[in-house]
């Protein structure tokens, strides 16, 4: 006896995937859907493979072709992944209007993808009403470096980062000239611009790189958020630490904020609140309150 369909269907929608927009190049152009149903194979031979319904156009296209690219979506990339699965039907054209790139197998992928692989056809088996193309990594990419796109429940979603484990907390610790700082980390619009400055000073090797607050533009949780849940990710192998200004009302939640981000090391002040500065006090009720365990480096110990 075999399970029903909306149960089955019901049972599937719980797992959580990642989304691709999956490519090929047919006798009229190009042509492209979306899919989850992405899986690594093999490294030795590096295969991956994707699951397409038998009664699609792109599984026709993609066999008689016997190449395919995959572009991975990022967090930002929703509106790319429902309009590849034909969700938004004003769009006639599902190419137009965005970034490519012909892979040397002559399939587009997406030029701001998180990453995409460049394959060729190398089994086709059946699979009830879905054919499993496996295909052979010819070529491979990581564009941009940020957060995945996921798909649960039928829905669009990210990833949410859990509280660290433990945070660290340098005490009184000027700034100064010190080498690996992004000044006005959180300032509206200069996005790209502080990214782009985290992976500069990640290349050049530093252990630490820290996002400094401007004191003239106080910063706002979804700022920090849209900030650093990519720093983080960009700054590696260093590590991020950050330095909120205590006056501004919003210090502590943005402190919460960075944490769900990744963020575990934070500059704090002992001086009188109004300080320049992250009050330690604050920061330390803060984090009993998210039972989450905290270490202090002041600054006699730092220069010992």
């Amino acid at each position: 006896m075999s399970v029903d369909d909306a149960t089955f269907r019901s049972v599937l929608g719980l797992w959580p995937s990642g989304v691709c927009v999956v490519t090929t190049i047919g006798p009229h152009g190009v042509h492209g859907m979306t899919a989850s149903s992405f899986s690594s194979v093999s490294l030795d031979p590096p295969l991956v493979s994707v699951c397409l319904g038998n009664h699609l156009p792109s599984h026709a296209l993609l066999g008689a072709a016997g190449r395919f690219a995959i572009s991975f979506l990022g967090k930002d990339q929703a509106h790319i992944g429902r309009r590849f699965a034909g969700q938004d039907r004003d769009i006639t054209d599902r190419f137009t209007g965005l970034d490519w790139v012909t892979t040397p197998n002559g399939c587009p992928a997406l030029a701001d993808a998180v990453a995409w692989l460049d394959c060729k056809v190398a089994h086709a088996y059946p699979g009830g009403d879905h054919t499993i193309f496996v295909g052979e990594v010819t070529e491979a990419a990581t564009p941009r470096v940020i957060s995945p796109l996921l798909f649960h429940s039928r829905n669009w979603g990210q990833v949410a980062d859990p509280l660290p484990a433990a945070i660290h907390l340098y005490v009184d610790t000027p700034l100064g000239d010190r080498a690996g700082q992004v000044r006005d980390a959180f300032a509206p619009g200069r996005e790209g611009e502080v990214l782009d400055t985290i992976g500069e000073l990640a290349a050049l090797g530093l252990d630490e790189i820290v996002c400094v607050e401007s004191a003239t533009t106080p910063a706002s949780p979804l700022q920090v958020r849209r900030v650093l849940q990519d720093a983080v990710v960009r700054a590696r192998p260093a590590t991020l630490r950050v330095r909120f200004d205590g006056r501004n009302r919003l210090a502590l939640v943005n402190a919460l904020v960075a944490m769900k981000s990744g963020v575990a090391r934070f500059d704090v002040l002992t001086r009188e609140p109004g300080a320049a500065g992250l009050p330690l006090d604050d920061l330390l009720h803060l984090a009993r309150q998210l039972d989450v365990a905290h270490f202090r480096s002041d600054l006699a110990q730092i220069r010992e």
